[in-house]
């Protein structure tokens, strides 16, 4: 692997600065990769598949994508449907990858490549070469319902009216969690959204990160509990923690969705850091619009209250 660099260029704020020079690499498809370095012996099964990889990218790669991570304020500003508004304490923002490649002079070649990659048909079969047997046997009906095998399944980008037709959509998402000015967690327990099928992240911390917290809790549904949801989360009571996967710099966890696949974000102390990461994710839209699974609700009172809160602050984080 190689870094050759170009003269330097002045932009503006927000910008990949110019002092921290553009770079052309030359690498190999399985370098780019969050896959590249993973085999099947990495495949966890309990409480359901993914994988947890340390070192999950080639150094010099990881630390060109460290060196050229994009400010939080240009997260903030190119975010979708970004409003003219004050960030929360600890709270989720991305660009998606739509946003990145349409805007090519506000990310560095390595995030441009990186992000590419990661929304391609060549990564999508990947994966499926990966973790395709788990896949199949957390949806023996997938296939049947889609109508072709799995590693056959068209793939577009998530966002792009032109991949509206394909059978599975990719997204990479460049994202942070803003400054914590409190002791909080930005999301508990949950899955991810009925119609996403995996899901992946991989974690940018900084060396100078020193605070608590932040770290992704692999959990399971109790013993006899019900698969019951409050509206998008799962009650702390229902579920039990199985293991921690530290926030840690190169470090990524890769799962497959499902209604048993509960993780959550653990409480980070206060600090004037944003968290950063990388999610990308395969989702289905068209193709499976009643999706992969259900959320079957709770319907106690608390329950009930509890979904009317999260509709509330959904509402505020529109305006």
């Amino acid at each position: 692997m190689r870094f050759a660099g170009n003269p330097p260029r002045n932009e503006r704020q927000g910008d990949v600065r110019r002092d921290q020079r553009r770079i052309a690499l030359n690498l190999d498809m399985s370098e780019l990769s969050i896959l590249g370095r993973v085999t099947r012996a990495d495949v966890r099964h309990d409480p359901y598949p993914h994988i947890a990889i340390e070192n999950c990218l080639p150094v010099q790669l990881y630390e060109e994508l460290t060196r050229t991570y994009p400010e939080d304020a240009t997260i903030l500003e190119l975010e979708n449907n970004a409003r003219h508004r004050s960030a929360r304490q600890n709270s989720r923002h991305d660009v998606t990858a739509p946003g990145i490649l349409a805007r090519p002079e506000r990310f560095s070649s390595a995030w441009l490549e990186f992000v590419a990659y990661h929304i391609s048909n060549a990564f999508y079969r990947e994966f499926v070469r990966v973790l395709g047997p788990e896949i199949v046997a957390t949806y023996p009906q997938l296939e049947r319902r889609i109508g072709c095998p799995l590693a056959n399944f068209t793939t577009g980008v998530l966002g792009d009216s032109s991949s509206r037709n394909c059978q599975i959509l990719l997204d990479c998402h460049i994202g942070i969690n803003t400054p914590a000015i409190r002791r909080s967690s930005v999301r508990r327990v949950h899955t991810d959204a009925p119609d996403e099928l995996f899901a992946a992240l991989l974690y940018f911390r900084r060396d100078e990160d020193k605070v608590s917290g932040g770290d992704l809790e692999i959990l399971r549904w109790k013993e006899n509990r019900e698969h019951r949801f409050v509206g998008s989360e799962v009650d702390e009571s229902d579920g039990e923690l199985v293991y921690t996967v530290p926030y840690r710099a190169n470090t990524a966890v890769i799962l497959i969705n499902s209604d048993t696949a509960l993780h959550a974000v653990s409480e980070r102390a206060p600090t004037a850091l944003s968290r950063r990461l990388v999610n990308i994710m395969g989702r289905f839209r068209r193709a499976l619009p009643e999706g992969l699974f259900t959320k079957r609700q709770k319907m106690t009172p608390y329950a009930l209250g509890r979904r009317a809160l999260q509709r509330y602050q959904k509402a505020r984080r529109r305006f």
